[in-house]
């Protein structure tokens, strides 16, 4: 089982991993290298899977407020508003999505990653089922790395 600073620490890589793959990508944000997403794409993406971002989803059922969720995949979350963002708005919100989960984490005790859970639907993929808390902090990152590396494949491919 993982303690609060463990959960801490791998939100804090996360972070860290994040700013650093944008660093400099200002005038690419939309580049794309074929079918993939480009990082605005990204972004948004993890802005708003699940619904509202990670961090609330720790944070509520962490406080009992969010019984259950849905997580629908594979959506870029693009709307005329967010294309015209610039990078750091465009970073603002994954940004503030992981400083709520840290400060969730932060209030937790050990015990509760295990103890508290919700019950999440993904109907795109048929699952419903029980997660802990920790599931979902092992969630983010599991699917924040594969989109950690989506921007790496971007910086790569741009010469970055």
């Amino acid at each position: 089982m993982a303690t609060r600073e463990e959960n801490l620490a791998t939100v804090r890589r996360v972070r860290a991993e994040l700013t650093a793959l944008l660093d400099g990508m200002d005038y690419c944000l939309d580049w794309k290298d074929g079918d993939g997403w480009c990082a605005r794409e990204v972004l948004y993406h993890l802005v708003d899977t699940p619904e509202g971002g990670i961090g609330s989803v720790i944070a509520g059922v962490l406080d009992g407020s969010r019984p259950e969720i849905t997580i629908l995949p594979d959506i870029s979350n693009i709307t005329p508003e967010r294309l015209a963002a610039d990078l750091a708005e465009a970073q603002a919100g994954p940004l503030a999505i992981l400083q709520t989960a840290a400060d969730a984490i932060a209030n937790a005790e050990d015990a509760d990653f295990e103890a508290r859970t919700t019950f999440a639907h993904l109907p795109a993929r048929g699952i419903h089922e029980t997660r802990t808390v920790q599931s979902i902090i092992d969630g983010l990152a599991r699917h924040w790395g594969e989109h950690l590396a989506q921007l790496q494949a971007i910086r790569d491919a741009l010469g970055m």
